[in-house]
Parts: structure tokens; C-alpha cells; sequence
């Protein structure tokens, strides 16, 4: 019998700079927002099989530059507070946009390769109506975390992993052309 060799644990720093997963994200509304407005929704986003650490980065920035920019823009306010409020609004446009602009750059090639699977629940009345693909949803995302697993048990090898992960993409890619 032969083992494999797990791979070294993700850090709390690669995290969050890369994102929790190496395919890519899983997001779902909240109880409470579904308990409010009636709406379920979820996304899971794939990044493409053999995507690069430095591709990862630049995506999860361009996920988070809209509240880190905004966070970010207020700096040249707080220094320019003497100056007129034009210069000030200014600078704060100019970094936000400048931050845009270095996101789409970055992530111009592999964001295009990027599928996502999408799916809604939306209570009407008595009863509830799905949009998009439940099932496909709830598969994909099952077979990207029991890979994961796998990997990190040493069941599989990155090559293992990286097979069963483009399935998964491939999957969502025949879905999208339906």
C-alpha cells in the first residue's frame, strides 16, 4: 500500500490573502436575510483547474477592493483635510478608481475562465420556487470540499485533486452552455 505524502497546511496569512479555498468561494445569504425578504440564495464561484497563487490574490482583491477601496480612499481626505473639499473628493475618486483599474489588470486573463453556478429559493405565498440549478449547486460544492478532504487526509495527490476539481469546472462550463 502506498501513501501520500499530505500537503503542507494553509496558514492564516495565505488564507486570507488567497481565499479559504483553492477552487475558489462558496456564498450564501444569511438566515436572517431569508427570514426577511423570503430569498435563498447561493453562489459558488470556481476559479479554473491549475490557477496560480499570485491569479488567487488578484481575484480575492478585486472580491474585496469595493469596501477595502472605500476604507482606503479616506486617507487622502484625512490628509488633505487643509486643502479645498474638490482636491480632497478628488484624490479619494483617483485612489478608488486607481484600485479598479489595477484589479481588472490583474486579473484580466483568469477572470474570464472563472464560472459560476448560481441557484435562488423565493417563498411565494405558501410555496417556494428554485431558480438556476439546486442540485448542481449543492453537488459541486459537496465533491470540491470531499476533495479537499481527501487531499488533506492524503488520500489523493495534487494531481488527484486537480482532476477532480476540473470536472467540477467542466461541469459548471457544459451547464452555462445549455
Amino acid at each position: 500500500m502506498t501513501t501520500i505524502e499530505r500537503p503542507p497546511a494553509r496558514g492564516r496569512a495565505r488564507r486570507f490573502w488567497e481565499g479559504a479555498h483553492r477552487w475558489g468561494w462558496f456564498e450564501e445569504t444569511s438566515a436572517l436575510y431569508t427570514a426577511r425578504t423570503g430569498v435563498a440564495a447561493r453562489r459558488l464561484f470556481l476559479y479554473p483547474p491549475g490557477t496560480t497563487s499570485a491569479e488567487r490574490r488578484a481575484i480575492v482583491f478585486r472580491r474585496r477592493w469595493p469596501a477595502i477601496g472605500g476604507l482606503l480612499a479616506l486617507l487622502p481626505a484625512l490628509v488633505l483635510a487643509p486643502a479645498p473639499a474638490v482636491v480632497a473628493i478628488g484624490a479619494m475618486l483617483a485612489v478608488y478608481a486607481a484600485g479598479f483599474v489595477v484589479a481588472l489588470v490583474a486579473t484580466r486573463r483568469v477572470w474570464r475562465e472563472c464560472r459560476v453556478i448560481r441557484c435562488s429559493t423565493v417563498a411565494v405565498g405558501e410555496e417556494y420556487e428554485t431558480y438556476g440549478d439546486e442540485r448542481l449547486v449543492t453537488a459541486s460544492l459537496a465533491s470540491l470540499l470531499a476533495l479537499e478532504r481527501a487531499r488533506d487526509e492524503g488520500r489523493i495527490d495534487e494531481v488527484g485533486f486537480e482532476f477532480g476539481w476540473s470536472r467540477v469546472y467542466d461541469l459548471a462550463l457544459a451547464r452555462r452552455a445549455e
